[in-house]
C-alpha cells in the first residue's frame, strides 16, 4: 500500500528521487523511505488561515471514540469536511459530543441533524447504542449536515469554532455571509 503526500509550492523543502524538488507534484511512495526533507525554506511562523465565519455544506469525514484528554470523559472526536464551496475539500472543522449528563443533549442533537442515506442516525436515535460501535462500524460516515463557524483565538491563534450543526436542508450562505450564517446581532 502506497501513501500519497501532495506537494505544493517551492519553499516547502520535500525533495525526492534523488534530491530533485517535487514541488506542486503528488508524490506516492512505499514506505517513506528514499524521501528526503529539507526544513530550510519552511516558515516555521506560517500559521492555518481559518475559514471566514458563516455556514458550510459538509459531510462526516471521520468519526473516532475516545477519552476527552481534560476531563476523561468518553466522546465521539468528528471530522467535518467541507464538501461544496471555495473551501471544498480544502477546510476540515473539528467537533466534540460527549457522553455523560451534559454531553447527552449534544450527541441528540446532532444525530438528529446530520443525515445518512440509509437513515442510520434515526435509528440510533430510537434506541440505545454503544458509541464505540457506532465510530468502529463507520456508519455515519459520508452523513451530511451544514456546520456554523465563527473564529476564535486559540494559543494565539486565529482558529475555526464550531458553533453548530444544522441539517443539510437548511438555508443560509455557505462558505460566509456572517448575516444568512446566523451570526446577525451577535
Amino acid at each position: 500500500m502506497s501513501n500519497e503526500m501532495t506537494v505544493g509550492g517551492e519553499a516547502n523543502g520535500v525533495f525526492e528521487n534523488g534530491g530533485q524538488q517535487a514541488a506542486g507534484a503528488t508524490m506516492e511512495t512505499e514506505d517513506g523511505e528514499g524521501m528526503i526533507v529539507d526544513l530550510g525554506g519552511v516558515n516555521e511562523n506560517a500559521g492555518y488561515e481559518p475559514a471566514p465565519r458563516g455556514v458550510y455544506d459538509c459531510i462526516v469525514e471521520n468519526l473516532e471514540y475516545g477519552k476527552s484528554q481534560r476531563s476523561g470523559n468518553k466522546m465521539w472526536s468528528w471530522t467535518l469536511a467541507v464538501e461544496s464551496g471555495e473551501f471544498a475539500g480544502k477546510k476540515k472543522f473539528f467537533y466534540h459530543t460527549t457522553f455523560n449528563e451534559g454531553g447527552m443533549p449534544r450527541v441528540k442533537k446532532t444525530l438528529a441533524r446530520i443525515k445518512t442515506e440509509d437513515g442510520y442516525e434515526k435509528q440510533l436515535l430510537a434506541g440505545p447504542f454503544n458509541p464505540k460501535t457506532v465510530a468502529d462500524e463507520g456508519r455515519l460516515l459520508g452523513a451530511r449536515c451544514k456546520v456554523r463557524v465563527d473564529i476564535r483565538v486559540y494559543e494565539g491563534q486565529k482558529r475555526n469554532d464550531v458553533k453548530d450543526i444544522l441539517p443539510p436542508g437548511v438555508g443560509g450562505a455557505v462558505g460566509g455571509g456572517a448575516a444568512a450564517a446566523g451570526f446577525a446581532g451577535v
